[in-house]
């Protein structure tokens, strides 16, 4: 590109950019923002997988805040029964082993002991959340429940607010072959089907899982459960209610359970490990998202289905007994996991 010097001054005294010079200049800055992006995107996730960790944090001080409330933890939500009673030395059909519901999910018990006490204070608790007398606030959007680096749930098609993390309601994996063994080896967790006193945690808090990390689920999935047959004397609304059983539905208007709406009861998930234990425990079959044709994510206990599971890389946050979070690796041993979840197994953990 030829240089236009002022009127009279001489070539040698012009000033300017020449072509080649401003395409160099061009070059510099697109390789300092390809070097900067990686870096900028990796302190957003950093700040993300805090906000997650401190998610999780103030969850367990609300735990302990329940429990010093009312001498016993909050509800997983989800559980089976030891015996023949249940919440409140109520009578439950059925024998030992038989799977039930407590009313409430662990997340509406705790609101009050989040800064959510309006939301709590609207809720009718002897009405199910999916009833009129429940259905605005349970409608309502908690960032506390929600992991910031989960960005692939789509929005509940009945407007229902969400969570990411899943009570531990019980452990079926077996000692010895570390398959899913409900039959034989099946434990409830530390928060229980209603709850446990801190005497009953005889492994130590430190030892025993409280919640999981459980991002990622779609939005529109159906639970296992029939709400109605688990609830018959609450009201539940099945124009609100998930319409399949077991999948990923989009229209409403059925009887099933929807396991990741935060006043669910059914978001509190047993810890079984995909079938046949392809994947592993944590995060397993993460990869496509929306699994392998052999595990897709609308199986139970495939990838994010009622499982452990993360958007963070290599693992995902657990929420211990004492109040800590740990970030527990995907690789972990399942045994280990098995422990963890179950609080009063008596065996050594070790290292995790």
């Amino acid at each position: 590109m030829p240089l236009v010097c002022p009127s009279g001054s001489r070539r040698s005294s012009c000033r300017g950019f020449t072509l080649i010079e401003l395409l160099v200049v061009i070059a510099i800055i697109a390789i300092l923002i390809a070097l900067l992006l990686p870096a900028v995107q990796q302190a957003r996730e950093a700040a993300r997988r805090t906000q997650c960790r401190n998610n999780l944090k103030q969850l367990g001080l609300a735990c302990h805040n329940y429990e010093s409330t009312f001498s016993v933890f909050p509800s997983s939500g989800e559980g089976t029964l030891i015996s023949g009673t249940w919440w409140n030395g109520n009578t439950a059909a059925g024998l030992p082993g038989t799977r039930v519901f407590f009313p409430q999910s662990t997340f509406t018990l705790v609101l009050p002991y989040i800064d959510q006490a309006p939301v709590y204070n609207q809720m009718n608790l002897s009405r199910h959340y999916s009833n009129a007398a429940n259905q605005v606030a349970a409608k309502t959007k908690i960032a506390g429940f929600l992991c910031p680096s989960n960005a692939i749930t789509t929005a509940d098609p009945g407007s229902y607010g969400l969570a990411d993390y899943m009570p531990v309601a019980y452990v079926d994996l077996d000692p010895v072959t570390g398959l899913r063994n409900p039959n034989q080896y099946l434990k409830n967790g530390a928060l229980g089907l209603s709850g446990n006193k801190m005497s009953a945690l005889t492994d130590g808090t430190t030892n025993t899982v409280l919640m999981f990390e459980d991002a990622g689920k779609p939005g529109a999935i159906g639970g296992s459960y029939d709400a109605v047959a688990k609830f018959p004397n609450q009201g539940v609304d099945v124009t609100q209610m998930m319409a399949t059983q077991n999948t990923v539905s989009t229209p409403l208007n059925g009887n099933y359970t929807a396991p990741n709406r935060w006043a669910d009861p059914d978001t509190g998930n047993g810890v079984s490990g995909p079938p046949a234990n392809r994947g592993g425990i944590i995060n397993n079959n993460k990869t496509p998202n929306g699994g392998p044709t052999t595990c897709p994510w609308s199986l139970n206990n495939c990838g994010p289905n009622d499982e452990p599971f993360s958007l963070h890389t290599g693992g995902c946050h657990a929420l211990i007994g004492d109040g800590s979070v740990k970030f527990i690796a995907e690789n972990v041993d399942l045994q280990i996991i098995r422990k963890l979840c179950d609080p009063a197994d008596g065996e050594t953990i070790g290292e995790f």
